[in-house]
């Protein structure tokens, strides 16, 4: 009774009715559905995870720590998040309305230029960063979780979807038939780390590994199976190196996160440009837009900047009022969150130390005061009645 592609499930229109007014099915993704959709005449695409939540409440907890992860995202490489929410035990997200076609689309034709490759290659790892700030793992990236829109100038951008889906479905299998799914695409499977085969967690250095095989593809027009050329790459020479580091089999090898490999990235950008420069647009990191991330000094070096910073600032989901949205705070399980006992130990230590310590002060008290002579009090049987 939960939405799964090309299985049976409540239709969306019913799914949603009163909340949001449902336009149409959006071929995105892979492993969830996507639909166009309206809220008071604002256009929206909604996102309903292959999940019933409604007898897991780890499950739930999982989809409410997600949902607030991607809300605190401020990029415009991921869609906002408005909304999200169970209803019927189906999870969704409501986010902001995107316009574009989908990279696996514009991947059927040919190969895409390398001034196209570094640029879009360049914003799916802005994603990545702002979702690895959140310590939210993608585990999913393929060109059918990528959408690519056309600027004002006709200029390419990318715009990442589907962050954190599949390694919620692979921890809750109680909750989702698609636990095992290997991914979204045709060739989901290359764009997987080798750790991920062996059971390993989804990290953000298996997230890197799926960049680098989505260079591959963007160049060549295929992921790469082994390496043996460097064929393909004559615009970009420094690029096989880039991608043959992403791709280390031991995830110690690669970038130690999504910004050193942009950097990289749009160093190689600066490198083509000296050769091709009819070719080739300055890198993102020399816009006056970037200029505090990378020292211009570091033009006249022969090697990329050792360190970039990133910025993403925090935010928060702007849940509105219809069924079951999620709550404010996301829900914490005390099983879940070893944090939890930790903090219960330590309030009651602070608790005995600080009995100890008004035992002590009594008893110094009591033991250094001043000691008062008190007189007796007799009755004296001679006295006079009355006296």
């Amino acid at each position: 009774m939960f939405p799964s592609p090309g299985g049976a499930h409540p239709p969306p229109e019913e799914l949603f009715a009163g909340r949001y007014t449902v336009d149409g099915a959006l071929p995105w993704g892979g492993l969830v559905s996507y639909y166009r959709a309206s809220s008071e005449g604002t256009p929206l695409i909604l996102c309903v995870m292959p999940m019933d939540v409604s007898q897991s409440i780890s499950a739930e907890a999982a989809f409410s720590q997600l949902a607030h992860g991607l809300g605190s995202i401020r990029s415009r490489t991921v869609p906002r998040v408005l909304d999200a929410g169970v209803i019927d035990g189906v999870p969704y997200l409501a986010f902001q309305d995107t316009r574009g076609t989908l990279l696996s689309d514009l991947l059927r034709d040919r190969p895409l230029s390398s001034l196209t490759v570094l640029r879009l290659a360049t914003e799916v790892l802005d994603a990545l960063d702002a979702g690895h700030a959140q310590a939210l793992v993608h585990g999913d990236l393929t060109p059918q979780n990528i959408i690519v829109t056309r600027g004002r100038h006709g200029r390419l951008s990318a715009r990442v979807i589907g962050m954190g889906v599949v390694p919620l479905l692979r921890a809750n299998p109680e909750a989702s038939a698609h636990a095992a799914h290997t991914g979204s695409g045709k060739h989901a499977v290359a764009y997987m780390a080798p750790e991920l085969f062996g059971g390993g967690a989804f990290d953000a250095s298996a997230d890197l590994y799926s960049a680098g095989a989505l260079l591959h593809h963007m160049v060549i027009g295929s992921p790469p199976i082994g390496w043996e050329t460097d064929e393909g790459f004559d615009d970009v020479p420094g690029l096989p190196d880039v991608i043959r580091r992403a791709m280390a089999k031991r995830p110690l090898n690669r970038y130690p996160d999504a910004v050193s490999m942009r950097a990289a990235l749009e160093w190689v950008e600066v490198e083509s440009a000296k050769r091709n420069p009819h070719t080739q647009d300055i890198a993102p990191w020399l816009e006056p837009s970037h200029i505090g991330s990378i020292p211009v000094a570091a033009l006249a070096s022969s090697f990329p900047p050792a360190q970039v910073r990133s910025s993403h600032p925090a935010g928060k989901v702007l849940t509105t009022s219809g069924a079951r949205p999620i709550p404010i705070a996301p829900i914490v399980i005390e099983e879940l969150d070893p944090r939890l006992n930790r903090s219960w130990r330590q309030l009651t230590l602070l608790l005995v130390l600080l009995g100890t310590l008004v035992f002590s002060g009594y008893w110094w008290k009591a033991h250094t005061a001043p000691h008062e002579t008190t007189v007796p009090f007799v009755l004296d049987p001679n006295a006079p009645h009355g006296d």
